[in-house]
């Protein structure tokens, strides 16, 4: 029986992303990052970004960084990547199951850091 072209696809992207993802840490370990701050600047106690970013930051701000900025996104990434993958083997009623509570865990956080950024400071 031949292959679906929509497996086959999911398989191809799934590998590329890892690569990309690997590409992107291996950009950003040889590079360093050259941001620097003018005498003229005044001085913040953290920076603010926009809304999008907030639970990130909120992360940032409480987690240690190899834990807020380096460990929770790549397990993110790499159970959004992983998802084709375990649903082809658990099948389809366990794969929904599990994005399911992957999102809705991934929400609550992030309204739980925002919430309690905005009105527990």
């Amino acid at each position: 029986m031949a292959r679906s072209p929509i497996k086959h696809l999911i398989e191809k992207e799934g590998i590329a992303s890892i690569f990309f993802v690997f590409f992107c840490m291996a950009l950003a370990l040889e590079f360093t990052a050259s941001v620097g701050t003018s005498n003229q600047a005044p001085s913040a106690s953290h920076a603010v970004a926009p809304w999008i970013f907030g639970p990130f930051q909120i992360l940032l701000l409480y987690l240690p960084p190899w834990l807020g900025a380096l460990i929770l996104p790549i397990v993110i990434i790499v159970g959004l990547a992983g998802l084709p993958w375990l649903v082809k083997y658990l099948g389809e009623k366990s794969g929904e199951r599990i994005f399911s509570l992957f999102v809705s865990v991934v929400i609550v956080l992030l309204i739980w850091f925002m919430v309690k950024e905005v009105w527990w400071t």
